[in-house]
């Protein structure tokens, strides 16, 4: 495997895991302020990942 092929892989793992890791944030938070915040990563990082594919 290509280290750019490997990197890219990398990237992807890292974004799917950013993205359900603030879901997991996301269902337990009470402040609307920490939850917008919380939306706004789970959005980059989604279409990070949709950048990537």
């Amino acid at each position: 495997m290509k280290v750019s092929q490997l990197f890219v892989q990398m990237k992807c793992k890292w974004h799917f895991l950013r993205i359900h890791y603030n879901r997991v944030l996301l269902e337990g938070c009470l402040d609307c302020q920490i939850k917008k915040k919380l939306q706004e990563k789970i959005k980059y990082h989604e279409m990070k990942l949709n950048n990537i594919h």
